[in-house]
């Protein structure tokens, strides 16, 4: 395969040379001449309802000529009556073959007619700029068009052998036009670079469209944020969600500790996490995106209140879906970092792919250590007070450091498969494997210390992928995926010691745990499996129509058995599975985007029976059905300005950690039911590009009403339950403007508000009113923000070489503990208002093969409380070391 252009001078020479040489043969050869004027010789004849056999000896006697073909072929039996008037003869022959792309060659009186070989080729790449990947650029072959993702790489497929004009657009760069032949052979890889067109981008007022962007302008009140600038930070996945619109986290300490996420007023596992679409409850109780390092991610999708079927699942508020690389390029991306409290962080993120095989491999791992051992500070004011021994009957207010939070964790993840072939653009399998230990410091809050307790475990997952655009038919697109994982974990509570805040010695002949009084010492092993099965059939209409259809099925099962009563508990399971199907349309010259879509939701549990143990319950068994349903559309009114508009009825399914405790600070509630609500959500974009100025700005509003709606509050001193509430309103808005120069500076401020209320008016089944109808529901926060600012210089000190300076601050304004009618604003236990700053430096060399950072978090060490007294970390500091490429 050859590509002929300006930039192969030799061979664009030689092919000049090649014709001219031709050209003369012709003029000079009286046979060629006659060849050329036998072809378009003009014919008018008439068949009545003969052969094509017949039709061709009907036309070699009028015009004295020989046909060579193979009638089996060519179905030349087939019958024709056709009347032709001064048609020319190739033109002819192209219609008595009607279906069929012919071949025609001459040969003095002889013509062939044969057929042009049918082999589909392939033709992909990648399409960049001097910033980096172009996405939504044009590329076509003749009359095959596509446009490039957000990682600027596009894939040409069902192209025969034959000459093309290899076409690339884009507004704003100059144009590429070559001639490119296909022939028998691989696949073929074009990667090209676009250059700026400077003439048109005085004349013309376009952005280029990252995979953000793109993502912005569907029906869908999403937020896409491109990680690519984060990738030499020691931040993980959670650290970067929570400086977006709508997002706040609320962690329980440092690295590895549980959190709560709240999106635009829901909050807890009416959120949904993905990676590559597949649900991460399927991914065991030590990986979450606390512990993901931000270089495992592509890109992070923030669905609030209306989530499309692909992803396949119950979210009732929303879903953060972590993309990851999945093209089909070669690279190698591996970090390390140490920083406070003994804490260190390894990445590995590499690929090979054989571009003439397609064969890929591919090695995912992360490893995480920390021991957590930041400084506890007394603080009464928010009745936090840190009291250790000072003499008999005596106790003194003393700062302090923890001293039981080690966490570790690793993962590794291999794949094996084939990209880019007839039968598949990706056909993987996979295995992935987890193990973590962590200890625990404090229970529901730092009143409570534990000096012994830990979860230790390890998870299996075997994966299968497979993708194909264009199955058997064109426009028919289609991915699976399936996985079994097994999540084994041990719950560790056998001291009869329980300990101060100094780690001094407060009791050391108790009867029970440290979990407390009436709860026996326990060593319990805990066993879930997980099935899935995904589903996803994409088929294009016209230009203007798809459908789309999405299976996704869920099973887990839980086994439990506790070693010192030598107690096994009875297996408990759920299943679940999400149906969904979806109409998407393109109106009024691309101008409005509109997806209606339905999905049917089936949950089923079986509680086992415990007679003894911490959460003693009867054997039961459940089942629910519920249809959702909803759209997502958005108009665009100019090349700046779209309006979205997004409505869902939609349902969430208990999750097994809220139906049966995690066996640590979660007791069961075999009584919780499914959660609903109705999202909409109303929002405009303005994005505007002028030159290497780049303007956004984001207005949203929403409102939940949520029934059934499932929120935690303490249940003791070191226990927490789910419960429902029977009705809930959730309303808000939020804001966010962006700013950036080229490479140069970057500015980023957003803002979010949120109210969720308590809409039940009569306690169950009575008139009799309800104390905190109207409330506020407890433990929610409802205004925060977040600011971020970047400055950097390309080949300031040396060529390749790039100086880059992070500023981010986050504000989260105070909230109250508990329902506000249950006392006095002065008594109410609240979580105070935080207002932290980070900042950190990277130098990268060799256009970034080579980066070193160092960052500071909490820069001003403030107190910090995301959860009613439990304090998170001080200011800390960080080195990471890079080397990527690609």
């Amino acid at each position: 395969m050859k590509i002929f252009s300006a930039q192969q001078p030799y061979a664009f020479l030689l092919r000049i040379i090649s014709c001219a040489l031709l050209c003369t043969l012709c003029l000079s050869n009286n046979a060629l001449g006659q060849q050329k004027s036998l072809l378009e010789k003009k014919v008018t004849i008439e068949f009545n309802d003969v052969k094509i056999t017949h039709a061709l000896q009907q036309i070699e006697k009028q015009l004295q000529c020989t046909f060579v073909y193979s009638p089996q072929l060519l179905n030349a039996d087939r019958r024709i009556s056709k009347k032709y008037s001064n048609e020319k003869l190739d033109r002819l022959l192209s219609d008595l073959f009607s279906g069929k792309k012919l071949k025609l060659k001459q040969n003095g009186s002889q013509v062939f007619i044969g057929l042009l070989s049918q082999k589909k080729q392939q033709v992909y790449g990648r399409i960049s700029s001097t910033e980096g990947p172009l996405a939504g650029v044009s590329v076509s072959l003749g009359t095959v068009q596509t446009t490039t993702d957000h990682r600027g790489q596009y894939n040409l497929s069902a192209l025969v052998d034959q000459e093309y004009v290899f076409r690339i657009s884009n507004v704003g760069y100059k144009t590429i036009n070559r001639s490119l032949f296909l022939k028998e052979s691989a696949p073929l890889e074009i990667n090209l670079a676009l250059q700026p067109d400077q003439q048109v981008l005085e004349q013309v007022d376009v952005a280029v469209k990252t995979a953000s962007q793109q993502v912005k302008e569907t029906g869908f009140n999403v937020n896409a944020v491109e990680v690519s600038k984060f990738n030499n930070t020691t931040r993980d996945v959670n650290q970067i969600l929570n400086t977006t619109t709508g997002v706040r986290i609320r962690e329980y300490g440092g690295l590895g500790s549980d959190f709560n996420f709240s999106l635009n007023g829901l909050s807890g596992k009416a959120i949904r996490f993905f990676i590559d679409g597949i649900p991460m409850e399927n991914f065991g109780i030590g990986m979450n995106f606390n512990n993901i390092p931000v270089n495992l991610a592509d890109r992070l999708e923030v669905y609030k209140g209306v989530v499309p079927i692909e992803l396949g699942s119950d979210a009732l508020g929303g879903g953060i879906n972590m993309v990851t690389n999945k093209g089909a390029k070669s690279y190698l991306d591996a970090s390390y970092s140490i920083g406070s409290f003994n804490t260190h962080r390894l990445s590995l993120n590499a690929q090979s792919v054989n571009d003439t095989t397609g064969l890929l491999f591919k090695l995912t791992g992360f490893y995480n250590y920390s021991d957590n051992d930041y400084w506890m500070h007394s603080n009464p004011k928010y009745d936090a007070a840190i009291l250790v021994p000072d003499g008999p009957d005596s106790f003194v207010e003393k700062s302090v450091k923890r001293f039981h939070d080690q966490y570790k964790s690793a993962m590794i993840q291999g794949e094996a498969g084939y990209v880019n072939r007839k039968w598949a653009d990706a056909f993987v399998l996979g295995m992935l494997y987890n193990n973590h230990y962590k200890e625990f410091q404090t229970g529901q809050s730092q009143n409570i210390v534990y000096g012994k307790v830990n979860r230790h475990g390890d998870y299996f997952m075997p994966t299968l992928r497979y993708k194909k655009d264009n199955l058997l038919v064109d426009g028919l697109n289609v991915s699976a995926f399936a996985s079994y994982a097994v999540d084994r974990y041990t719950v560790v509570d056998t001291s009869r010691t329980t300990y101060w805040w100094d780690g001094s010695v407060r009791s050391s002949q108790n009867n029970y745990g440290e979990f407390g009084a009436s709860i026996n010492r326990s060593y319990t092993n805990y066993q879930n499996s997980f099935l899935l099965t995904r589903l996803n059939l994409n088929y294009r209409l016209n230009d203007n129509n798809q459908l789309a259809f999405n299976q996704n099925y869920n099973d887990a099962r839980q086994k439990s058995d506790e070693e010192l009563n030598q107690k096994v508990f009875s297996p408990s399971g759920q299943s679940k599975s999400v149906t969904g199907l979806s109409w998407q349309n393109k109106a009024f010259r691309d101008a409005l985007h509109t997806t209606v879509f339905a999905k049917l939701f089936h949950f089923r549990v079986e509680l086992g029976e415990v007679t003894g143990g911490k959460n003693p319950r009867t054997a039961q068994k459940r089942s629910y059905d519920n249809l959702g349903y909803g759209l997502a559309s958005r108009y665009r009114v100019d090349n700046h300005i779209g309006l979205k508009f997004s409505y869902e009825h939609a349902y969430r399914l208990p999750e097994l950690v809220e139906v049966l405790g995690d066996g640590v600070n979660i007791i069961s509630n075999p009584d919780i039911k499914p959660e609903s609500s109705h999202n909409l959500n109303l929002s405009t974009d303005y994005i505007r590009k002028e030159g290497a100025h780049f303007y956004s700005v984001d207005l949203g509003g929403f409102f939940r009403n949520a029934k059934d709606f499932i929120y935690t509050i303490p249940a003791g001193n070191n226990t927490s339950q789910f419960l429902n509430e029977g009705k809930v309103i959730v309303f808000g808005g939020e804001a966010e403007v962006q700013y950036k120069y080229a490479r140069t500076f970057e500015f980023t401020l957003n803002a979010s508000y949120q109210k969720s209320k308590q809409n039940q008016k009569y306690v169950y089944g009575t008139q009799t009113p309800r104390a905190n109808y109207g409330n506020m529901i407890p433990n929610q926060p409802w205004l925060y923000g977040n600011l971020y600012i970047s400055v950097g210089k390309s080949d300031w000190l040396s060529k390749g070489t790039r100086l880059q300076f992070d500023w981010s601050s986050q504000y989260y304004h105070s909230f109250y503990l508990t329902w506000e009618a249950w006392g006095s604003a002065q008594s109410l236990n609240i979580i105070p208002t935080q207002f932290l700053h980070h900042a950190g430096i990277t130098y990268s060399l060799k256009d970034g093969q080579y980066n070193i950072s160092f960052e500071c978090r909490n820069l001003g060490n403030e107190l910090a409380y995301d959860n009613f007294r439990l304090q998170k970390p001080g200011r800390s500091f960080n080195l990471k070391l890079r080397y990527f490429i690609h």
